[in-house]
């Protein structure tokens, strides 16, 4: 049975927070998925629910609500995901998705690997993507949302929640050619474009922000 789903956001911590699933666990009972995993299910009409060992308590990836909602209905797992303030999450995304992209002449967004932030943001699918992944699901069946700007403080308050042991410190993966974590200063003008072509992250971000403050 399924015990806990950790909706991993992209550019959200969640890289790190799988390790410490694994550790707190056990490696064979967390199943993890990546992006691509999930897309090639979906094209082979499978859910996920049907690839999953018998042995699996938790699962982890870029997965969105949808994808899991028959788990969360027959186990009724507890569900975790964290944010992050939007616009840096965008800016993290964009400058993971170029070194991807520069790195892998196959790619087949190759041909953009210049493309400038500014158009990179105007683009449709880079836009809203936390709610995106969590569409179709209400923020009070969360039984934790984490924000990575308090990543630490919030893995040990999710460990107290949860009944965990003392859990190391994992620290998110960083290339040595560019940090997910420390997006380079952008124009405030462009910053206000981002912001507003995510507004419905920003909404989503600033509820469980306010309700963090507020407790």
């Amino acid at each position: 049975m399924v015990e806990l789903i950790f909706l991993h956001l992209p550019k959200t911590g969640g890289s790190s927070i799988l390790e410490v699933l694994k550790y707190v666990y056990g490696e064979e009972h967390v199943r993890h998925f990546e992006r691509d995993e999930c897309l090639e299910l979906n094209k082979r009409g499978l859910k996920i629910s049907e690839v999953i060992a018998p042995e699996v308590k938790v699962i982890h990836g870029h997965i969105r609500y949808r994808e899991v909602k028959d788990i969360v209905k027959k186990d009724k797992p507890k569900l975790v995901t964290f944010l992050r303030e939007p616009v840096a999450r965008v800016v993290s995304n964009y400058n993971w998705w170029k070194f991807d992209v520069k790195s892998n002449p196959d790619h087949p967004a190759y041909g953009r690997r210049d493309e400038s932030l500014e158009l990179y943001v105007s683009r449709k699918e880079t836009q809203n993507k936390m709610s995106y992944f969590l569409r179709g699901s209400k923020l009070k069946s969360y039984y934790f949302i984490g924000l990575l700007e308090s990543f630490d403080r919030d893995i040990q308050k999710l460990a107290e929640v949860l009944n965990w042991p003392d859990v190391p410190s994992f620290h998110e993966k960083n290339s040595k050619h560019f940090s997910s974590s420390k997006p380079k200063l952008i124009e405030e003008k462009l910053r206000k474009k981002i912001s507003r072509l995510n507004h419905k992250d920003s909404s989503l971000y600033n509820r469980v922000l306010r309700s963090k403050t507020a407790k």
